[in-house]
């Protein structure tokens, strides 16, 4: 009888020491996974700040013609969370760009300052996908063969990107593709060149790093 008593009181403590630390594994899980994506992410009344790159370099061969494209843009971008997906802010960049076609050659350089806002598809996590709409001012000075020229425009395009937090405060930040509507008029031009621009391939794309204060 001893025994017998003896084995149940052992096979009940093994038995809730067993569960009790199933629980506790799963309760340590579950703050883990908690606070995994909780750590690092954007909130209604938060201010970021964020600088993005972008390198393109492409050759296309046309009728055996080279045509040469490179392209170095920088952008900075300062939002405020509105709510929890919606953010409103405004924008800075600079784009330098070098094209050759046969014996023809234009360097550009443009600077531009805008509005955006901003829709997060994914609020509450580390990791965020959105889209965002811009409208910008631009300003050129184009070199055509030697030949120098200023162009004023504006550009309205809708743009993907993401969001990686890689703490409470920095997130890896990315941009690629558009849809866009860019006009351009040069001081010396009567007419406008306008240009409407769809792509969401990988070939151009902006990385950078976001802060959150």
């Amino acid at each position: 009888m001893k025994k017998i008593l003896l084995m149940t009181t052992a096979m009940a403590s093994f038995a809730f020491a067993n569960a009790q630390e199933h629980h506790n594994n799963a309760t340590k899980e579950h703050h883990f996974a908690k606070d995994y994506d909780k750590k690092g992410e954007f909130e209604q009344g938060n201010i970021f700040v964020s600088a993005l790159f972008g390198f393109d370099s492409k050759t296309i061969k046309d009728e055996g013609e080279e045509h040469k494209d490179i392209m170095l843009d920088v952008f900075t971008r300062v939002g405020y969370l509105i709510s929890n997906t919606v953010t409103g802010g405004v924008k800075f960049g600079y784009e330098s760009e070098k094209e050759e076609e046969g014996e023809t050659e234009i360097r550009s350089h443009h600077g531009l300052i805008g509005v955006f806002g901003r829709y997060d598809f994914t609020p509450g996590h580390k990791f965020s996908l959105f889209g965002e709409l811009g409208v910008d001012y631009l300003t050129a000075d184009v070199e055509r063969n030697g030949l120098k020229n200023k162009e004023k425009g504006y550009k309205i395009g809708l743009i993907p990107g993401l969001t990686y937090f890689l703490n409470d405060h920095f997130a890896i930040e990315a941009l690629w593709g558009a849809i866009s509507y860019e006009s351009m008029k040069a001081d010396e031009g009567e007419k406008s060149t306008n240009e409407i621009i769809v792509g969401f391939d990988f070939e151009h794309i902006n990385f950078g790093l976001a802060y959150k204060f």
